[in-house]
């Protein structure tokens, strides 16, 4: 096994990113596996209580920030990408918008999507079990942003998201940590620069400070992970199911020159109810011939038709 060729030298990775490029991944990189770079502002962002109900992240924070923790032994973090449509959804004529669901969750679970395909990469790596793996896809105690930083796939822009110079920040990322050392690749560089669309766009000032989100401000915690009636100072800026606000304004995805990735088959993107009042009367057979199999039912039929009366109540309003 692994543990009697610590002392092995590197492998240069040119194999591993074409049978990553050939299951179906946009990119790969390769990062050491270490304490993460950004440990201290995670566990500083724990201590002041900014994930709002998510007490789930407060587990397990050590293998959070060092994926030794996870994987005895890991030498290597492998962070791969998988683009989801960017094209704006299609709402029909209407003299109402209509309510808005985050582009990423229009297409089927990318956890669904992502798993076979990461299993098919660790058994690339592991050689029939030469090499032990451990893979991730935000579902398991590992900050992936920080090695997709590290592994030069993007930065961490300042809304908190992965920005690729070339496709912006439309992708899902995954993770595999292995014990088999192979050459990093070059750290991404930061080319957020003095720009703060984001920070200025988002309209509930979740963005407290440059790669700091204040969960219990933001629009996608409501709408998703927030359990029971939403707080009277909520609000939704018409949007069911997540936001996009921050990556819509962000240069980096507007910009002429930004390239338009392949999609996925399986994340090309349905088409929603977009009137609120009509998802306030689905019933629950309804809601589920729509949206299973989509992120969308995270939230839950009553989370949903909250989420649609809170719209609804907000329009109604002046000051909304």
């Amino acid at each position: 096994m692994a543990g009697s060729d610590a002392n092995r030298e590197r492998e240069f990775p040119e194999r591993l990113i074409a049978e990553a490029l050939r299951i179906g991944f946009h990119s790969l990189g390769i990062s050491e596996a270490t304490r993460s770079p950004h440990a201290d502002r995670f566990l500083r962002w724990i201590e002041k209580k900014q994930y709002a109900s998510m007490r789930w992240i407060t587990r397990n924070t050590q293998r959070r920030i060092d994926p030794r923790k996870s994987l005895p032994g890991a030498r290597s973090v492998l962070t791969v990408t998988l683009p989801y449509s960017s094209a704006v959804p299609s709402t029909g004529p209407s003299t109402e918008p209509g309510a808005k669901v985050a582009r990423y969750a229009r297409g089927r679970d990318y956890h669904k999507v992502m798993r076979p395909m990461l299993e098919s990469l660790c058994e690339f790596v592991s050689e029939g079990g030469r090499w032990n793996t451990w893979w991730s896809v935000d579902t398991s105690p590992l900050l992936e942003r920080d090695w997709a930083e590290l592994s030069g796939i993007g930065w961490i822009g300042k809304n908190g998201i992965v920005i690729d110079h070339e496709i912006g920040s439309w992708f899902f990322l995954g993770a595999i940590v292995t014990d088999r050392s192979f050459v990093p690749s070059t750290p991404a560089m930061d080319h957020c620069g003095s720009c703060t669309r984001c920070i200025d766009a988002c309209p509930t000032s979740a963005i407290v400070s440059p790669r700091t989100i204040d969960a219990g401000r933001c629009i996608s915690y409501w709408t998703i992970e927030h359990r029971g009636e939403l707080p009277e100072e909520s609000r939704l800026h018409n949007w069911l199911f997540g936001c996009d606000i921050c990556q819509e304004v962000c240069p980096w995805n507007t910009r002429a020159g930004r390239k338009d990735p392949q999609i996925h088959p399986e994340l090309a993107p349905r088409q929603f109810p977009t009137d609120p009042q009509e998802i306030t009367h689905l019933s629950h057979e309804a809601w589920l011939e729509i949206y299973a199999g989509t992120p969308v039912t995270r939230t839950g039929y009553e989370g949903l038709k909250r989420n649609a009366h809170k719209i609804i109540e907000q329009r109604s309003d002046p000051g909304e």
